[in-house]
């Protein structure tokens, strides 16, 4: 059996970024650029006040015989409009916040540092002395024509979002985003809706997958239940095939692998099919057709730790990121693994920061069926393969899943 190691970088060497498209701003949160971003013009494009005030020469601002200065007001000027005139000598203008500064001043002082009759008041007397440049912000303060401000391979975040629009960008290119057919197998599951016979299990791993392949940043598409019959198989592929990924649950445990693999035989190709690892030893990955397939195992639980630690690298690198694992960190353990494994184990488990550590406490029953097992849990505690067993403070490793990729 393969580690979790080599799968993944066997899995990851067979997958290549897509191809590059343009999406309009408000789509672009959480893609990739797949161009540098270079500034055509200066942010922000004109010299603009930093206060509501007066924008005069600094000059006039110097009190004389003890007595403030005394300036004649010539005007307004408010943000997003232009004034008409230029600031001369023993004159000022009052300017809002954001507007552009006159030809002339070369300095806004803010009002609660002058003394005036009120906002239609003909003059103004400056309280203090102020230098050039004061509550000015110049032009290409924030950025210069010509520089290159974002980088192709960003991820594209809200601040990402808001330069774009700053620059003008109202659709951007960026690596279009995975699309992803999710298929269920087996005569055993129905779908949600439906009632449950003796012997039926309703079709979770499909909906719970389609959730996770949304929290990787692709389109994730189910595609229903492939039954356990060659013909039902053929049928399913033939259209998940025309994706970019294919994500199936349950048929590649060793008693009922051979349909699938017989298909993938037929219309692709078979890499590996088991990985020494718990849950989810049965994990299989190949090709149908050109597109790659992802065989995670029918118990709920085992698709959701392989899908994290298969399913969402192979879906980021597909979408142009460059980081790919989720990070692992020390904790010490509030209670302990008893549950002796030859396999690596992956353990659910919550993590929190108690006392200038990291503490781990699992959630309960550990069986590859107990969903539940996955609720509040925000880690996965690595018990190394060999039959080693964790003690209630004992030092381990945790893959913290609500942590960004590093």
């Amino acid at each position: 059996m393969l580690s979790v190691e080599e799968a993944l970088e066997r899995i990851l060497a067979n997958i290549k970024s897509l191809e590059s498209t343009h999406v309009p701003l408000s789509e672009a949160l959480g893609l990739v650029l797949a161009q540098d971003i270079v500034a055509q013009e200066n942010i922000p494009p004109f010299d603009n006040s930093a206060m509501d005030g007066f924008a005069l020469l600094s000059k006039d601002s110097k009190a004389t015989g003890g007595q403030p200065a005394r300036l004649r007001v010539t005007g307004e000027i408010a943000a997003g409009y232009v004034a008409s005139a230029a600031v001369e000598d023993g004159t000022a203008m009052r300017i809002m916040t954001g507007a552009p500064v006159p030809s002339g001043a070369d300095t806004v002082i803010q009002v609660e540092l002058t003394r005036s009759d009120g906002p239609a008041s003909s003059w103004v007397e400056v309280l203090e002395e102020v230098a050039p440049g004061n509550n000015i912000r110049p032009a290409g303060e924030d950025i210069q024509r010509g520089q290159t401000v974002l980088v192709q391979g960003m991820e594209i975040g809200a601040a990402e979002i808001g330069i774009l629009a700053t620059l003008g960008w109202a659709s951007v290119p960026v690596i279009r985003r995975p699309r992803v057919a999710i298929l269920g197998t087996g005569d055993e599951v129905v779908d949600v809706a439906e009632s449950l016979q003796p012997g039926k299990i309703r079709n979770s791993n499909s909906y719970l997958l389609e959730a996770a392949v949304r929290q990787a940043g692709a389109e994730a598409h189910r595609l229903g239940i492939a039954r356990d019959t060659v013909e039902s198989l053929r049928e399913k592929f033939s259209e998940a095939m025309t994706y970019d990924l294919i994500l199936t649950s349950g048929g590649v445990s060793v008693g009922d692998f051979d349909l699938v693999k017989k298909i993938m035989q037929e219309q692709g190709n078979i890499d590996f099919w088991r990985i020494n690892m718990r849950p989810g030893k049965p994990v299989a990955f190949g090709y149908i057709g050109e597109a790659p397939l992802l065989g995670l195992p029918g118990n709920p639980v085992s698709t959701a730790v392989t899908f994290e630690l298969f399913g969402r690298p192979l879906i980021r690198k597909m979408a142009g990121h460059t980081r790919l694992l989720k990070p692992q960190i020390e904790v010490i353990m509030e209670d302990g693994v008893g549950d002796r494994a030859m396999r690596r184990h992956y353990v659910r488990a919550h993590v929190a920061w108690q006392n200038g550590r990291f503490i781990a406490h699992t959630t309960g029953n550990q069986g590859s069926h107990v969903m539940t097992s996955l609720l509040n849990a925000n880690a996965f505690v690595i018990v190394p393969e060999g039959g080693v067993v964790l003690q209630a403070g004992d030092t381990a490793k945790a893959l913290m899943l609500d942590w960004p990729e590093v």
